[in-house]
């Protein structure tokens, strides 16, 4: 693993470059990966559905302009997407926890509790 100054450095002229040269770099990076045979980290489903758009875009030669305009629209998806996932993992855990909590007995009779009785004439 690079140390951290290593990462930054090479962050720092990666946001330098505009977007073509960013692809000629991501190119190169794939060959190094390919030809010494190193397995980058698996994406997530939405990473991955993502770079396969990218990928057709660039081989169909869309200008960088609109790969840019595509990919930003998927990251507003993708941001979308995590935040109602959260929200509904935090509501399945707030309703596990209340399931989870001892119930105090109580005094008074509840709806469930009384019976009902039915009169057909």
């Amino acid at each position: 693993m690079a140390d951290a100054f290593l990462r930054r450095r090479v962050w720092r002229k990666l946001e330098s470059l505009p977007d073509e040269r960013l692809y000629q770099v991501l190119d190169y990076i794939e060959f190094l990966e390919e030809r010494y045979g190193e397995e980058p980290p698996e994406p997530d489903k939405m990473q991955r559905f993502a770079e396969g758009i990218q990928d057709k875009l660039r081989a169909r030669r869309a200008a960088p302009w609109a790969l840019k305009g595509v990919m930003s629209a998927l990251s507003v998806v993708d941001r979308a997407v995590g935040t109602a996932a959260k929200t509904a993992r935090d509501v399945a855990q707030e309703l596990a926890d209340v399931r989870r909590k001892p119930r105090k007995p109580d005094t008074d009779e509840g709806p469930e509790d009384r019976s009902t009785k039915i009169i057909v004439d």
